[in-house]
């Protein structure tokens, strides 16, 4: 079944939402990059404030709990626990040429707009897909988080170019070297 691309395109936001949030670094340090991160996952950022960059650096934390491979119930539980606290009124539209909900309430500030349709985005997942589509990155020593749209279920890193490669070379020369007979490192 397809996933609905709006609503795939709010996972992948708050994907690099909570992937912003590293120890010792904040991908979130003004509103410019701010706008930048939204602004690739495409939201109209022309009202971004100050307000709103608070609110989405609280939040991360509180959206990564959906990857950290929890319990599906307690995944959900938590999910609507979030979605209580927003002021939700679905809507449906097509002011893009395409039918598709819109969840905040008209006149909502960007932050509540990109709140709710990302946990509305998250809790289709759950349904449609499974929570496990949702996890944190194989490689040892990385944080971040991927949502998993593979057909089998088989994606394991937050990045081929990066983590997927370390892991994968390592693993080569560990072979390699077992092959040779030279101990590890």
């Amino acid at each position: 079944m397809p996933f609905e691309p709006y609503g795939e395109r709010a996972v992948n936001t708050v994907v690099a939402l909570v992937n912003s949030l590293t120890p010792g670094d904040d991908g979130l340090p003004d509103l410019d990059a701010c706008a930048e991160l939204l602004g690739e996952h495409g939201w109209i950022v022309d009202d971004l404030t100050s307000a709103d960059l608070a609110f989405l650096r609280a939040l991360r934390p509180r959206l990564r709990f959906a990857f950290e491979g929890g319990d599906e119930r307690e995944v959900v539980a938590h999910l609507n626990r979030l979605l209580s606290e927003c002021d939700v009124l679905p809507q449906l539209t097509d002011h893009d040429g395409g039918w598709h909900f819109h969840y905040a309430r008209p006149g909502a500030t960007l932050a509540q707009r990109v709140f709710v349709t990302s946990l509305m985005a998250l809790l289709l997942v759950v349904r449609d897909r499974g929570s496990d589509r949702l996890r944190t990155c194989a490689a040892d020593g990385c944080a971040n988080v991927l949502f998993d749209t593979t057909k089998n279920h088989s994606r394991r890193f937050c990045d081929a170019r990066t983590c997927a490669n370390r892991v994968h070379t390592a693993a080569y020369r560990r072979r390699q070297r077992a092959k040779a007979g030279t101990p590890e490192r």
